[in-house]
């Protein structure tokens, strides 16, 4: 019984972390992450995370705050994309501007499709 309700907190405080990048609070992203110990790249049940969520909304004061905690930026979603993927892909230049100068990624995605793909065609 213990174990459940300690799954059950971990789902929420993921889901705390989502809405906190959904209202573009970095604040509130920072307390989570640091307080409470949460992964920014770890996948919901439907494949998304805090991390990808920030990329594909174009959350960057979200983004700076994940990535300052180490997050691994290859680190793909449910759909195989990763965050560059992802902020191309949703127009979102200031974040891929930012994922670009961060470090060196896996330029493909499962598809095989780059980050300039993606930008170039937005309905792949």
């Amino acid at each position: 019984f213990k174990t459940l309700k300690t799954l059950i907190k971990k789902i929420i405080l993921y889901d705390r972390l989502l809405q906190a990048v959904e209202q573009n609070d970095p604040e509130k992203v920072a307390t989570l992450l640091v307080k409470k110990g949460l992964c920014p790249s770890k996948l919901d049940s439907e494949g998304k995370s805090a991390f990808h969520l920030c990329a594909s909304r174009g959350r960057l004061d979200c983004l700076e705050v994940i990535l300052s905690h180490g997050v691994d930026i290859n680190v793909t979603d449910g759909t195989g994309f990763n965050a560059l993927h992802l902020a191309a892909k949703n127009g979102q230049s200031e974040c891929l501007k930012r994922l670009l100068q961060s470090m060196p990624v896996d330029a493909t995605d499962s598809f095989g499709r780059t980050s300039l793909h993606h930008a170039g065609n937005k309905n792949l």
